[in-house]
This record gives C-alpha cells, structure tokens and sequence, in this order.
C-alpha cells in the first residue's frame, strides 16, 4: 500500500527510554478436547437425524482462525458419509476474501482448510439466494450452493462480539446471516440500523434463515482461553435461537483477559482477521467499537493502543483498525486498501480508518506513550501482548510491580529488562 518512505519519524534526541519490562504468566482453566473425531461422534450420535442416504450436504467453513476448526469440519463429513451422505464445504465468510470466490478459497486455504485436508468438494459462490425480509428491514439471503443441497450444516465458533452485546452475538446465528449471507447479505445486516440493535436483527433473521432453508442440525465451538476447543456441541434447528444464549454466557466466562485494567499505553504485535474479526479482539483490549473512548466496566482500559504487525493470513484486510491510535510502517506496507475497504463497506465505515503511521517500532510505541499524559515516559504503565488470542503470557512495564505481587495469579517468569530493538529501530523479536 504505501511505499518505503511511509513512517514519521518521532522520537526526540533527549529521550531516555523507554521503562523495563516483566515478562509475566497468566493462569486460565485448561479445560478442553483432545480428540475432536470423537466428540463429533458422539455429539452427532446424540441427535434425532433423519435418513441422509444420497443426500448433499453443504458444511459452512468460516473464515477465523478457530482452534480445530479444520479437523471438526472434516470429522462432520466423515459422520456424514458414514451415513451415505455427500457432504461438500462452502465457504461462509460474508465479504470476506476481498469478496471474491478466489479470494474466500484462498483464505479458507490459508487456514489449512482444503478440499484435501477437508476430505470433502469446496463449492464456492457468491451468489445467494434471497430468503425474505426482517421486522427491521434486514434482506436474509443464503449462499446458493448452500440453499441447493438438501441440508446445510452450520458450523461455527460462539463467543462475544467484537462490536456489540446481547442475548446472541457472534457464533451460530452470525454464520447463517452473515457468513451465509455472503457480500449482499453481509451488507444488509451491518447496513440496517447500525451497531444499536444488531442482537435483536441477528435474532430475527436466523428465524426467517432457519424457517426458508433445511438446516440439518449446528455445530458450535467453544474456545478456552489457551486457544483450544473447550466445547464441541451439536444442536438442532428449532434449538439454535434458545441454546446459543447459554453458549454465549460459557463462551465468555472462558475468555482470556489482561490481568491489569489501568493501562497507559497497549502494544499490540500482531494484528489478524484470523486472530479477530476486528484483527484484536476488543473483548480483550477493552477498546469497543460502540465505545471507543469510554471504560467498560470489567474490561482495561486502555489509553493508546500501538500495532505493529499485520498477519500474513490477513491477505491485507485489516478492517477493524480504526480503533487503534498508532500503526508501524511495516504495518502500513502489508495493507491493501481494496480487500479493507471490501469488508469495511459491509461493516461501520469506521473500521477502515487508517491510524498514524510511525516509522518503526520504537517510534510507534514513544507515540503511544507520550499521548497518555505522563510527564516522563519512564512513568508511563506499558502492556504489550503479542496478540489478543495469546494471553497465557505477556509482558508489562516495571511500575506494575506492586500489582504481579498482589496477584497470585500472576508469576513473573523473566525481567525486568530493557525493551530491544535493533538497528532500524525494529523489535529484535518480531519479524
């Protein structure tokens, strides 16, 4: 996107550093599956199926980076031809993949999910099939290969939403609407009434979705807070709306969350739509969408939020970045403005603002910090995780030492030490 040029340069002759950093460990419940074959088995083995015999079956395949996601799309069609069906995927990811079919290939690919890893046909369009029209004005549509089979099987990972709270949020209903959906029926949702409300249209559009369409049963996951699958669930149609609700109470409680609310500046090493649909999960950074500037309550707060790097899987899209305060150049450099803006136009526009661009590391991160207010930037409290999936360590500055000692939850594994980077003004251990 930009060229080599791009990156202020900020950092001043009289500074004297940055403060020391702890590298700490945060405990979390390990609760989770070890053998993902198994608990489809008997998950599937549960529900009052009808005869498949010689049925096609489409198996929706998202485009996060969902813990096992691959291998518990592929134990489905095993189960499935099991039972002399024909199970095939498709892709269901909105206007994910610049919106393309290539393109969704290409991310599904990037997430190891092909049809050889799959053991099943990926069928990919993106046209739809409109099913009818929500109380609020929301136009459902359903992915066409999808709509042609005989069932569909919903497959998707339930946890909060990055941009909104409610009774349903991000899991199941969200595949039907929006990843099913594809690019006109991702637009529609996010088009109609805005971040307000978006639970209750979620809600009444997986109604008319389930009611026009032959769902076979749903699929949900549960990650814990290590990024392993906590919870494999297998649920019927007429059960979906009511059961997600208390997926979604389990889903939360299992989340991973920085151990400290006071926070000055958040760095931010990498930043994904594999990680998050918003690249870092507000959930975690305490930086909402519906309330940028404001503390919520029981999540941090923090002041400035630096990013550094943006994933390779990302191909570019890193629509979700307008809540971030600063970016590197090696950031800037990986971004492509067409698959951000492909996604941001089906999103609030918000999404795709650009934020500063700061030469490299160092520079973004003197940026951050001499914005909180603190009159020595030694004094300023520094969290820096390397992404928002990845929690069970992170690293925190010096001054947060009266906290780690207060907290038996926390165990400082290494430091304090200096921040290092190198002769570009890089971190020595990012890439």
């Amino acid at each position: 996107m930009f060229d080599n040029d791009i990156g202020y340069k900020l950092i001043k002759t009289n500074f004297t550093g940055f403060p020391r950093m702890i590298k700490i460990g945060q405990k979390f419940s390990h609760e989770h599956i070890t053998d993902i074959d198994k608990a489809v088995h008997e998950e599937m083995s549960k529900l009052p199926l009808p005869s498949i015999e010689g049925k096609n079956i489409a198996v929706t395949a998202g485009s996060r980076g969902i813990p096992n996601f691959m291998e518990c799309c592929r134990a489905i069609g095993k189960e499935l031809r099991s039972r002399g069906a024909k199970p095939f995927v498709v892709p269901a990811m909105g206007s994910h993949g610049g919106g393309t079919v290539e393109g969704q290939i290409g991310v599904l690919a990037s997430l190891g999910m092909t049809e050889e890893t799959l053991e099943m046909p990926i069928r990919a369009t993106m046209e739809t099939q409109v099913l009818g029209c929500s109380p609020e004005g929301v136009e459902v549509n359903c992915d066409a290969n999808a709509y042609g089979a005989d069932y569909i099987v919903v497959c998707g990972r339930v946890k909060p939403h990055t941009d909104f709270r409610g009774a349903i949020e991000s899991g199941l209903c969200k595949m039907m609407i929006v990843g099913l959906g594809k690019h006109r029926g991702a637009v529609s949702f996010h088009k109609t009434g805005g971040i307000f409300g978006m639970s209750e249209r979620l809600q009444s559009s997986a109604k008319i979705f389930i009611e026009k369409t032959n769902i076979l049963f749903a699929m949900a996951m549960i990650d814990n807070a290590y990024h392993q699958t906590k919870r494999i669930e297998a649920v019927m149609p007429q059960e979906i709306l009511s059961h997600e609700q208390e997926l979604l109470k389990e889903a939360a409680a299992a989340m991973p969350r920085i151990a400290f609310d006071d926070i000055d500046t958040l760095i931010v090493d990498q930043y994904g739509k594999e990680i998050s649909g918003a690249g870092m999960d507000p959930n975690i950074t305490g930086r909402f969408l519906f309330a940028p500037e404001m503390k919520v309550e029981g999540y941090p707060h923090p002041k400035k939020i630096a990013v550094l790097r943006l994933t390779e899987t990302s191909h570019g899209n890193a629509a979700g970045l307008g809540i971030a305060d600063f970016i590197c150049r090696r950031f800037a450099q990986e971004l492509d403005i067409a698959a951000t803006y492909t996604n941001s136009l089906s999103s609030p526009l918000c999404m795709a603002k650009i934020p500063m661009v700061m030469n490299n590391d160092a520079d973004t991160i003197y940026a951050a910090a001499s914005a909180c207010g603190r009159a020595d930037i030694k004094d300023v409290k520094i969290v820096r995780i390397h992404n928002t999936l990845e929690l069970d360590s992170i690293l925190v500055s010096e001054n947060y030492l009266p906290e780690i000692k207060a907290n038996p939850g926390l165990k400082i594994i290494e430091g304090p030490s200096e921040m290092e980077f190198d002769d570009s003004g890089n971190f020595t251990d990012l890439p």
